[in-house]
């Protein structure tokens, strides 16, 4: 007989439900006041990711804006539900009613480190594409932020979610070639090990 399952693991379990409930309440929210105080951004993330069919859980809400659009954030959002995480931290913020963790990036930063040959575009830009009132990044920049942010940034949950991304959105070696040269190889090679590991199922 199975054993069953522990109370601690339940509660667990509600939390992550509960808190994903609780990031989409604030991505509403931020989606509403940035357009009232002309902040322009995008998503990007585990969020994005959910855009082109790969769930996967998230403690956080990661934005790209502009630096002019940051500067607007503190002196429009922050104090009113929203606080730095820390003193100093202008880019780790905090939504406090629903303790949802809010993570900026400004257009020019690198993805992955100074090293990186990818930068972040401002979130108006081609680079992202609006869907229910939200912009996100087209598959090819959300590739690119993430082959980048896997390899200067040495994340490697990132290059997992590209072999994931490739194989729900049926990608092939053609796709290489919309990426900048210096990233295609890596891409190729998530490609393959993607392939593999389907041919080991």
């Amino acid at each position: 007989m199975a054993e069953p399952i522990r109370g601690s693991l339940v509660q667990e379990m509600r939390r992550h439900y509960a808190h994903s409930r609780d990031i989409g309440i604030v991505l509403e929210s931020l989606r509403r006041r940035f357009a009232e105080a002309d902040i322009p951004f995008a998503v990007v993330g585990a969020i994005a990711l959910q855009h082109y069919g790969y769930l996967r859980h998230t403690e956080d809400i990661d934005i790209v804006t502009t630096p002019e659009g940051l500067r607007k954030i503190h002196e429009t959002q922050v104090g009113r539900g929203i606080v730095p995480r820390g003193p100093g931290l202008r880019k780790r913020l905090r939504e406090t009613e629903h303790a949802v963790n809010i993570d900026v990036i400004t257009s020019g930063e690198h993805a992955g480190s100074q090293d990186s040959p990818v930068t972040y575009p401002p979130p108006d830009s081609d680079a992202f594409v609006e869907a229910d009132g939200l912009r996100y990044p087209t598959l090819e920049s959300l590739i690119t932020f993430k082959i980048a942010s896997g390899i200067w940034g040495r994340r490697g949950q990132d290059l997992i979610d590209i072999q994931k991304l490739i194989r729900l959105n049926g990608l092939d070696e053609g796709f290489a070639e919309r990426l900048l040269p210096p990233l295609r190889e890596r891409y190729l090679d998530l490609l393959r090990e993607s392939r593999l590991e389907i041919e080991l199922e």
